[in-house]
């Protein structure tokens, strides 16, 4: 397939199985490849071999579109090599040849490990989070007795988030923190997001440990600890993965037993976890494979408003349409910026067209005003009319910028956070 120059967004919902698992998502298929039966054990260990990685591509395959499979062939192979890595159970369960045994038909069935896939694809710098990664808050339990122990676990999951170019939010301040057994209820849920949301986080891991600390019969201290993780989307308060990792330490006091089961958990700790998060992100995000997108920066103020709601129900509108907002600040109304795909006349029929509803009642917010690059509104009851006079003529379309010194080769797959997901802005 013909890699066009321009970008091209597909929508993700087909990259995410409902339920996330560690052990990843079965997959049957089966393959077909040349065969000498001269040298039958060799042909039939390379056609095995062929098969592991079909498997892997096949599977990728109906995670991404071809046009990206395709144009990013090496450096996926590259970064999923060897593909046994990826596979958390592979078998086959069928093996025939053709009637001159110049073909051997294997049938097969496997599993493979999301998250290990795409986090060995994002380390690798084959995916990547775009211009405005989500921002990611670590948050541990308040049954981590040793504050370091909390701090180094921090260190060593912001690290491997600083590699894939994530951005994180630290949690010192962070006061209303409750342990899982709390967690697992709805007020526990909510207070884990609004600890979360209060720092304008898109999404949170939070780590709670379960400790048996005793002495040992030889002398010194043996720890056995549970390790439970949480990947968690605060916005709405949804669990998009969990899992436990079980350690042992020994040591002369407790608290160093402790730390050495923690030691030997934060490695698959955070394999899992964060393998775990990149693939939350990738499920709610709008994938391209262009690193290069054309976009306005529109100004837009909003003018007499009544509620707070008002100006957010028109800001998810906004986000809906995969625009980015951000909230400033003048007088005479909320201002924001629109940092979006479409244009000024876009804007103007969006705003023109569309009924808004915010508090159980339905408004308008018909264009007052507009420039080269903003635009005014104003805010009516669904038959009123604005204060100020309304721009009845609208604005010309602006010219888009060529792509014609853009390369037909792209550099990577990038993963756009869709507006709507991200942590919400909050208008008083």
């Amino acid at each position: 397939m013909r890699l066009i120059r321009r970008l091209v967004a597909i929508t993700c919902g087909i990259f995410f199985a409902a339920t996330l698992t560690v052990n990843g998502d079965t997959l049957k298929k089966r393959y077909t490849f040349d065969y000498n039966a001269t040298t039958r054990s060799a042909s039939e260990a390379r056609a095995k071999s062929k098969a592991r990685k079909q498997f892997l591509a096949d599977f990728l395959e109906a995670k991404f579109s071809r046009a990206i499979i395709e144009s990013l062939a090496e450096e996926i192979d590259i970064a999923l090599d060897p593909p046994d890595e990826f596979l958390t159970d592979f078998k086959i369960t069928n093996t025939r040849y053709n009637d001159d045994e110049t073909k051997i038909i294997l049938t097969v069935e496997g599993e493979v490990n999301l998250p290990a896939m795409v986090s060995a694809l994002v380390q690798n710098k084959v995916l990547s989070f775009g211009e405005r990664p989500p921002r990611v808050m670590f948050i541990p339990s308040n049954r981590f007795n040793d504050p370091k122990a909390a701090k180094t676990l921090r260190a060593l999951v912001y690290e491997q988030m600083r590699q894939a170019g994530l951005q994180s939010v630290a949690f010192e301040g962070v006061t209303e923190i409750t342990s899982v057994q709390i967690k697992q209820s709805p007020n526990g849920l909510r207070m884990l997001a609004k600890q979360a949301l209060q720092y304008g986080a898109d999404y949170l891991i939070y780590i709670d440990p379960e400790t048996d600390n005793r002495p040992a019969s030889i002398g010194g201290y043996i720890c056995d600890a549970n390790f439970i993780y949480t990947v968690m989307r605060p916005n709405d308060n949804r669990i998009l993965g969990e899992g436990v990792i079980s350690t042992r330490g020994s040591a002369n006091s407790n608290m160093v037993a402790f730390g050495k089961a923690m030691d030997d958990a934060a490695p698959i700790l955070i394999t899992r976890a964060v393998g775990q998060l990149y693939q939350s992100i990738f499920a709610d995000s709008d994938v391209i494979y262009d690193q290069k997108q054309l976009k306005n920066n529109i100004a837009l103020t909003v003018y007499f408003k009544t509620s707070p709601q008002q100006t957010q129900s028109i800001i998810k509108a906004l986000q809906a349409q995969n625009a980015y907002v951000t909230l400033g600040v003048g007088a005479g109304g909320d201002r924001m910026t629109v940092e979006t795909t479409m244009d000024v006349l876009d804007l103007y029929n969006f705003f023109n067209d569309r009924t808004f509803e915010a508090g159980g009642a339905k408004f308008k917010a018909p264009v007052v005003g507009y420039g080269e690059n903003t635009l005014e509104v104003e805010i009516v009851p669904l038959n009123g009319q604005p204060k100020k006079a309304r721009a009845t003529t609208p604005p010309a379309r602006q010219a888009r910028p060529s792509n014609t010194g853009a390369s037909t080769k792209p550099k990577g797959i990038v993963c756009n956070l869709k507006p709507s997901l991200r942590a919400p802005s909050f208008v008083q």
